[in-house]
C-alpha cells in the first residue's frame, strides 16, 4: 500500500514541480513587466479569488471518500458532489464581487478582480473531478491535466511580456489557464473505470453539505489565516508592501503543497487502517509524521542558502527584501507539514468538529496580529503572524489527538 501513497504522491508532486519551474518564469516575467507596486495589485486580483476557493471547496471531496467508501457508490453520486459545489462557488463568487464593488479600488484593479473571479466556477469544477481521481488513485491524470494548463499559461505571459501587456492582460491569462485546467481534467476522467456521471439527489446532497459543516468551516477558517494578511497589508501598508511579501510567500506557499499532497494519496489507505484497527491506523499516523518532517528539515536546508539566488530570478533587484521573507517563512516548514496528518487522522476517525474551533481561533490570532503590527513592522508583522498561528494549530491538533486516543484506549 505504500507503493500506491508513494506513487500517486510522486505524480501530484511532478506536476508541482513543473508547475514550480512554470511558475518561477511566470512570476520572473510578470514581476519585470509590471514592477513592485502592480505586482502587488496582481497579486491581491488573484487573491481573492484564492481566498473564495475553499468556501466552494468546503470540505466535501473528504466527506464524500469517507462516505462513498463504505458503499462504492461514486459515480452515482458524483452529480450530487458537483452541483453542490457549483452552487458554493456562485455564493462565493457573489461575496468576491461584492468585496470588488464596495472597496474603493482603482477601476482597473476593480476589473482585474472581476475577471478573476471566473476561477472559482473552474477551480470548483476540477476540485470535484479530483473526488474521482483520488478515489480511484488515479493523480497521474490529474497531474497531466494540472501540467497542460500550466504550459498554455507560460506561453500567454510570455507573448504577454514581449508584448509589454498590462495588469488585466496577465490575470486575463492566469484565469484562462483554470478553464484550460478543468477541460483537461473532465477529458482524462473519461478514462476512469466510471467516469462521472450527473445524477442528482438532493438528500445526498443535503446530507453531504451537513456533514461537510465542520470540515468547510475549517477551510474557511484556514483560508483566513493564509490570505487575511494581503488584504490587511493592502489596508494597512501599500501595493509594495504587498509585492515585496506575496513574492517571498509564493516561494513559501509552492513547498506547503507537499505535505497536502503526501496526505491526498495516504487518506484513503488511511480509511482502510481505520477499518482493521484503531492501531494500525496510529501506526501509520506516527511513520507518516517521521516522513513529514524529515522532509521539512531537507527542504529547509535547501531553500535557506538559495533564497537568495531564487527571489533575484522571480523578481530582480527590486525585490531583494523578499529574501529575508522567504528564509524566515522557511523555517516554519515542520510546523506546516505536521499539522496535515493530524488534521486528517481527526477527519478519519470522525472527529472533524473540533476541527472549525481550532482554526478559528489560528484565524482570530492571524487578524488580530496582522492589525496590531502592520502599521509599526509593515510585512514583518505577517510573517510572524503567520508562524505563531500555525503554531497554535499545531498544539491544538495535537491537543485534540491525545484527547481522542486517551478516550479510545480507556473505553476498551
Amino acid at each position: 500500500m505504500w507503493r500506491k501513497i508513494a506513487a500517486n504522491t510522486f505524480y501530484q508532486l511532478s506536476g508541482k514541480g513543473f508547475s514550480i519551474l512554470t511558475n518561477i518564469l511566470i512570476v520572473a516575467l510578470i514581476t519585470r513587466s509590471l514592477g513592485v507596486a502592480l505586482f502587488g495589485d496582481y497579486i491581491l486580483a488573484t487573491t481573492v479569488p484564492a481566498f473564495l476557493y475553499f468556501l466552494a471547496d468546503f470540505g466535501l471531496n473528504a466527506i464524500f471518500l469517507r462516505e462513498v467508501s463504505h458503499d462504492n457508490h461514486h459515480t452515482q453520486k458524483f452529480g450530487s458532489l458537483f452541483a453542490l459545489r457549483l452552487g458554493l462557488a456562485a455564493l462565493a463568487i457573489i461575496l468576491g464581487l461584492g468585496y470588488a464593488f464596495l472597496y474603493p479600488h482603482s477601476d482597473v484593479l476593480r476589473l482585474a478582480i472581476v475577471l478573476s473571479l471566473t476561477t472559482v466556477f473552474f477551480q470548483a469544477a476540477f476540485t470535484s473531478l479530483n473526488a474521482l481521481f483520488q478515489h480511484n488513485l488515479r493523480y497521474d491524470l490529474s497531474v497531466v491535466a494540472t501540467i497542460f494548463s500550466h504550459v498554455v499559461g507560460a506561453g500567454l505571459t510570455v507573448w504577454g511580456y514581449l508584448k509589454g501587456f498590462g495588469l488585466l492582460y496577465f490575470v486575463g491569462t492566469w484565469a484562462l489557464s483554470y478553464l484550460i485546467l478543468f477541460l483537461g481534467a473532465f477529458l482524462f476522467s473519461q478514462k476512469l473505470p466510471e467516469g462521472p456521471r450527473l445524477n442528482w439527489d438532493g438528500k445526498w446532497a443535503r446530507r453531504l453539505l451537513t456533514l461537510s459543516l465542520p470540515l468547510g468551516l475549517m477551510m474557511v477558517f484556514s483560508q483566513v489565516n493564509f490570505t487575511a494578511d494581503v488584504f490587511l497589508l493592502n489596508a494597512l501598508d501599500s501595493s509594495e508592501a504587498v509585492g515585496i511579501y506575496r513574492l517571498g510567500y509564493k516561494v513559501f506557499e509552492n513547498i506547503l503543497p507537499i505535505p497536502l499532497f503526501f496526505v491526498n494519496a495516504l487518506y484513503p489507505v488511511m480509511l482502510a487502517d481505520h477499518k482493521q484497527s484503531l492501531a494500525a491506523l496510529i501506526r501509520r499516523l506516527k511513520q507518516s509524521l517521521g516522513l513529514l518532517l524529515l522532509a521539512a528539515l531537507i527542504l529547509i536546508l535547501v531553500t535557506v542558502p538559495l533564497s537568495s539566488f531564487i527571489i533575484r530570478i522571480l523578481g530582480g533587484a527590486d525585490f531583494r527584501d523578499a529574501t529575508l521573507v522567504l528564509q524566515l517563512l522557511a523555517f516554519s516548514l515542520p510546523l506546516f507539514f505536521v499539522t496535515a496528518p493530524l488534521q486528517w487522522f481527526l477527519i478519519t476517525v470522525g472527529k472533524d468538529k473540533v476541527l472549525p474551533a481550532i482554526y478559528a481561533v489560528a484565524a482570530l490570532l492571524n487578524v488580530s496580529l496582522n492589525w496590531l503590527f502592520i502599521p509599526r513592522y509593515s510585512y514583518f508583522a505577517s510573517i510572524f503572524a503567520t508562524i505563531f498561528s500555525e503554531l497554535m494549530i499545531l498544539v491544538l491538533l495535537g491537543f485534540a489527538y491525545w484527547r481522542f486516543k486517551k478516550g479510545a484506549y480507556s473505553a476498551e
